[in-house]
């Protein structure tokens, strides 16, 4: 069985904008390899939404790592996988205190 993926509309936007980002610095080589790898991650988490580990503060987010550079931070529901935020990973790690 294979969840359905809602995203955030915040998540939206946030990858939205590091696509935008990643085209405009690195080529849309690079930004359809990106897109590449995050579909393809989110057909696993579809099947298997339990690979990734859960938030130690909160048990019901589980982060992805897409790339070095990118993480996905999700909340699995009774039938669906909610997509919450897209994260640079190059942020500072302290910002995320206030999502989780």
């Amino acid at each position: 069985m294979s969840f359905p993926v809602i995203w955030a509309p915040s998540a939206k936007e946030d990858y939205a904008a590091l696509l935008e980002y990643v085209e405009k610095h690195f080529g849309l080589d690079a930004a359809l390899e990106l897109l590449d790898t995050t579909e393809k991650l989110l057909e696993e988490i579809t099947v298997f939404p339990g690979m990734f580990p859960a938030s130690k503060k909160r048990k019901d987010i589980r982060k992805a790592v897409v790339s070095k550079q990118t993480s996905l931070f999700y909340r699995i529901s009774q039938d669906q996988v909610q997509i919450l935020h897209v994260w640079d990973n190059r942020q500072d790690p302290e910002n995320l205190e206030y999502l989780f």
